[in-house]
């Protein structure tokens, strides 16, 4: 079990990849996991992944050939596959692995959801998520966080 699950927490546009950056930068210890990147207009979605540095768009509102629909974006399964093994390949290597964000897709099993799982099972390694609060609740039960050390940090808005 890690020896720590945190979840930064706060509404839309509340400051949670904000949070996460700041704790990037200030993370000594070696750190995987990816970034989600919007544009201005947050129409569409990047993940970065924190040990490369490579950027792959996920979600877009234009529709991309047999892609599921969430809302008003189409996921881009195969980058969402790319950043899954990113973060597991890094699991032998990092201290910390940060996800941004766990949400509505990772509640159905999707998005980021496998390698978070996997990241749970990892012995020593600090895991820390971006969640919504709308979502906080359901994210605890869906991956039973209730039994590792769990903190729930809400992110203050200035």
């Amino acid at each position: 079990m890690p020896r720590d699950v945190l979840l930064v927490v706060a509404p839309r546009d509340g400051g949670k990849t904000t949070r996460l950056t700041k704790m990037i930068e200030e993370d000594t210890l070696p750190v995987g996991g990816v970034l989600a990147l919007a544009n201005p207009e947050k129409t569409l979605y990047t993940l970065k992944d924190l040990c490369t540095g490579e950027i792959r768009q996920v979600l877009s509102p234009e529709p991309i050939e047999g892609a599921k629909q969430l809302g008003r974006f189409y996921i881009n399964e195969q980058n969402f596959a790319w950043a899954n093994q990113c973060i597991i390949d890094s699991l032998r290597t990092v201290s910390c692995v940060y996800f941004d964000e766990i949400g509505r897709l990772e509640l159905s099993g999707g998005g980021l959801s496998p390698s978070f799982r996997k990241a749970l099972e990892v012995a020593d390694i600090h895991v820390v998520a971006a969640v919504r609060d709308a979502f906080v609740d359901q994210v605890i039960e869906y991956f039973k966080l209730d039994d590792y050390h769990l903190q729930v940090q809400y992110v203050e808005k200035f």
